[in-house]
């Protein structure tokens, strides 16, 4: 049996936002989400011309996205083998593509942003592989391994996109773009989220689970997962969107039950819950009204993953900052987030539900949301820039 790590990496004098690269990524995404967002209101203003169907998803997910998910596993990987941080070099050169795959998506070269991003989930893969073979006898858990796998997911979908691979069939263009919008996103949240969710409700009641069990029941969920994407592309949207709400529900009863059982302990481990519960509902939905399924991804991608992605990011900024004790368990910022980002979904997906609101309500949701992503950074942006205390020791 492996002995517990101490989550001390060997940083050498690397500089903090090397060695925390969380603290680069996480600001770019919320860079990369207001721009991303902003795309509709400039172009029904008439300031943008092309109509951002395809740019905005591609910044949202593989911009703010892959911005928050390379900043965790950029943190948080060498910790658990204890190896080295990421270099400079290393975190110079995956910012230098998430960049400008960004910046190309912005300038409506899809296929070329498509392979820069696939190039910065290689490169970040390849980073990480090379801390498992500097220890050598430790592994990180089976939910940190799982995101790793989700990043390859993505970059062999960013590929298939980029070469036009996607096109052999109206199927396997469905599959891909569920595997690389939607798993891309939810497996990095089951997988982290078997580790981190229990540390959203210190203190609960009842047995944890061992490790060995959780890890099975992670893995078992994530080919469910996959499953429900090719049954949703092959079979039926009903089938697969039905077959992914049981995996998730299958994930909170095996995995993390502190999840289901008893009551928060605070205003985050509650909104936790509703991010979760979004992502459940957005499933439902799409399975009872399979003609809606775009207009309900909203509940999926705004109330479900990116209020569970900003509150993991919320934690981890936290958790490495000297001003974690004002993260207090009450907090009535993060309530009223929770109910504004809920309303930010429905506006968005009444844009689609009710045609004759499309414009202004497309603007509404894209202005509310950048302005959630303001009030986090207030709330946060002190301490993704503030060292740790033993940095000003």
């Amino acid at each position: 049996m492996a002995r517990v790590p101490n989550y001390e990496a060997e940083d050498d004098g690397v500089p903090l936002w090397a060695s925390e690269p969380y603290r680069v990524f996480f600001p770019a995404g919320i860079l990369a989400a207001t721009v991303g967002l902003l795309l509709w209101p400039l172009h029904y203003l008439g300031w943008w011309e092309v109509y951002p169907a395809i740019q905005h998803p591609r910044i949202m997910i593989f911009g703010f996205g892959a911005a928050f998910v390379f900043g965790f596993l950029g943190t948080a990987w060498p910790r658990f083998l204890e190896s080295r941080v990421l270099s400079p070099a290393e975190v110079f050169v995956l910012l230098l593509l998430w960049l400008a795959s960004q910046v190309v998506y912005w300038l409506g070269s899809i296929a070329v942003g498509d392979h820069l991003a696939a190039g910065a989930c290689l490169w970040l893969m390849g980073s990480l592989v090379r801390r498992l073979f500097q220890k050598g006898d430790e592994l990180p858990p089976p939910g940190f391994s799982l995101a790793f796998l989700a990043v390859a997911f993505a970059a062999f979908v960013l590929l298939a996109f980029g070469f036009q691979w996607n096109l052999r069939s109206p199927e396997w263009d469905h599959f891909l773009r569920l595997c690389g919008y939607q798993g891309f996103l939810l497996l990095p949240i089951l997988g982290i989220g078997s580790y981190l969710v229990p540390r959203f409700f210190p203190g609960a009641n009842g047995k944890p689970v061992s490790p060995g069990q959780r890890g099975k029941v992670v893995w078992s969920v994530a080919a469910l997962v996959v499953l429900s994407f090719w049954l949703e592309a092959y079979v039926s949207i009903w089938i697969g969107n039905s077959v992914r709400t049981v995996a998730v529900l299958g994930w909170a009863v095996g995995a993390v039950p502190v999840l289901v059982k008893g009551r928060a302990p605070g205003t985050r481990p509650w909104a936790l819950r509703i991010g979760m519960a979004m992502i459940c509902v957005a499933f439902i939905c799409r399975a009872i009204w399979p003609l809606q399924v775009f207009a309900f991804e909203h509940f999926l991608f705004l109330g479900g993953f990116t209020q569970v992605i900003l509150l993991v990011a919320d934690r981890v900024a936290t958790g490495h900052s000297v001003v974690a004790e004002e993260a207090k368990p009450k907090s009535i910022r993060w309530r009223w987030f929770v109910w504004l980002l809920i309303l930010t979904a429905a506006t968005r997906a009444t844009a689609d539900l009710v045609p004759t609101t499309r414009v202004s309500h497309h603007i509404y949701a894209a202005v509310l949301l950048v302005v959630l992503f303001l009030i986090w950074w207030a709330d946060n942006g002190k301490r993704l820039l503030t060292f740790r205390k033993e940095e000003e020791s």
